[in-house]
């Protein structure tokens, strides 16, 4: 099967379609052509979304081409990443890395190795959704989208991945979830050099994607309200802004459509950090927030051993973020810094960030956290 793109006329439609149609052409070249599988995407016939709502963005496979061998660097001897440029984080066993979107904007996928594990970091631009999970080999973009957001493929089986329903939508491996990873974190430099400055970064030697005052998508992608690549499938939901960032939360092992989400407005937690303790589906959860540090992160206050943690907001002592009724400290990942419970961890929500329009275009009718 053949897919191509379609759209409509709105005059910013039409200029992200120009826009990204050149960023397309950029990354495509540097991309060699062993591996390219040109803009033609040869799909299996059954889909676990809509097929019709799945289209070519244009590049085509590995068109932007995925990072196979990263390298780091020291978050303190980096110089070239912007205050308020923005990054995706997580932590595998104690191991913290860095991915700065000015990188990942021209890449969207980073297959890395934590201790004999594979990772594969996933980032959107479109969507602003960066979501990682443990991989059996590697993964590749491959020019497809739904609803704006990618689709990756593995390189083992050739199934198609999407993103932000975290599962395979077709081929052999079509149902399966991908083994998502829950300590990820997003914020920006200034944030995260204050959290761990002497954490592993992603480098490059492209002067392009070092250069912080390129934004690969302009940078009024991230605050104009009707600059999106493709119409939005539910667009008269206008309960928030388009471009608002929230944290969502999902309830479901394998998300589909109608799958209880709940996000929170990252800008309503507003100055230093603040928690908001929440019931959803069933389950408590504490999140924990900053508007003026950009950040948001979820968590489960029932730990496996039954007990239940009650946590009050800790001020000026980053990288820990809040406390309980026992007196342990607890960092932005869920992990006891200080106290009884030293190195223990608490059980990560199934969430990410992204655009509202995005969580509202892949889970019908969210439900929206009304802070005081």
């Amino acid at each position: 099967m053949k897919l191509s793109a379609t759209g409509e006329s709105q005059p910013h439609y039409i200029y992200a379609v120009i826009l990204i149609t050149g960023l397309f052409y950029l990354a495509g070249c540097g991309v060699s052509d062993e591996g390219s599988g040109g803009s033609d995407i040869e799909t299996e016939q059954q889909w676990l979304i809509p097929e019709q709502e799945v289209v070519d963005g244009g590049p085509g496979r590995d068109g932007i081409p995925s990072i196979d061998n990263p390298t780091f660097e020291s978050a303190s001897q980096i110089g070239w990443i912007g205050s308020n440029r923005r990054i995706t984080a997580l932590n595998v066993d104690g191991e913290i890395r860095a991915y700065p979107h000015q990188i990942l904007d021209w890449h969207e996928i980073v297959n890395d190795r934590f201790g004999g594990r594979d990772v594969a970091v996933t980032y959107c631009p479109l969507t602003a959704t960066g979501i990682c999970w443990f991989s059996d080999g590697e993964f590749g973009t491959s020019g497809l989208l739904f609803r704006n957001n990618l689709i990756a493929y593995d390189r083992k089986t050739g199934s198609l991945w999407s993103q932000m329903r975290m599962r395979a939508v077709n081929g052999p491996r079509m149902g399966d979830n991908a083994r998502e990873i829950n300590r990820v974190i997003e914020t920006n430099w200034s944030t995260w050099q204050k959290l761990y400055p002497e954490s592993d970064v992603l480098t490059t030697t492209d002067p392009i994607e070092r250069d912080s005052t390129v934004y690969a998508y302009g940078e009024d992608y991230a605050t104009v309200d009707d600059l999106i690549l493709f119409p939005p499938k539910y667009r008269n939901d206008k309960r928030l802004n388009n471009k608002d960032r929230v944290h969502a939360i999902i309830a479901s092992e394998s998300p589909v459509e109608d799958s209880p989400v709940k996000v929170y407005q990252i800008s309503k937690f507003g100055e230093g950090i603040s928690l908001v303790h929440d019931t959803f589906e069933g389950e408590e959860y504490v999140i924990v927030g900053s508007g003026s540090l950009d950040l948001a992160a979820a968590f489960k206050t029932t730990l496996p051993d039954g007990t239940q943690l009650e946590f009050t907001a800790l001020q000026n002592e980053l990288p820990a973020v809040m406390t309980d009724q026992e007196g342990n400290k607890w960092d932005l990942f869920g992990t006891a810094v200080e106290g009884p419970r030293l190195g223990q961890r608490l059980r990560a929500a199934t969430s990410y960030n992204g655009f509202w329009f995005a969580v509202r275009d892949l889970y019908r009718l969210p439900e929206i956290y009304e802070f005081e």
